[in-house]
C-alpha cells in the first residue's frame, strides 16, 4: 500500500496555522517564525509542517480549532491540533533569537 504525500507551499502552510495563531504574521515579518517545509498525507487527511522559531504563540479559540498533545524534546517541539478541523501536527525547532543572526 502506497501513502502519497503532497508538498505543501509556504502559503498554504501559513493558511493552515492562522487559525490558531493570531500573530503568525508579525512574528513571520519580525523573523520569529521561519518555514522549513510541510506536506499533506492525501490517505491520512493529514498535514506535518516543519518550523524554526523563536518564538511562536498558539491557542484555540474556535470550536474547530482544538490544540491535542504537546511534546518537547531536544530543543524540538511537536504539536498536534486540528486547524478547522483538519489534523495537523507542528514540528518546530527551537532556537535563539532569529533576528540576531
Amino acid at each position: 500500500m502506497f501513502l502519497y504525500f503532497i508538498d505543501l507551499k509556504e502559503e498554504e502552510a501559513w493558511n493552515l496555522i492562522r487559525p490558531v495563531c493570531r500573530e503568525l504574521d508579525e512574528l513571520v515579518n519580525l523573523g520569529k517564525v521561519k518555514f522549513l517545509s510541510g506536506f499533506h498525507s492525501e490517505r491520512e487527511g493529514s498535514y506535518k509542517i516543519y518550523l524554526e522559531c523563536s518564538k511562536i504563540h498558539l491557542s484555540s479559540r474556535g470550536i474547530f480549532d482544538k490544540i491535542g498533545d504537546i511534546e518537547y524534546q531536544n530543543n524540538k517541539l511537536r504539536i498536534g491540533f486540528s486547524s478547522n478541523k483538519m489534523p495537523l501536527n507542528l514540528m518546530i525547532d527551537m532556537t535563539n533569537d532569529m533576528t540576531n543572526t
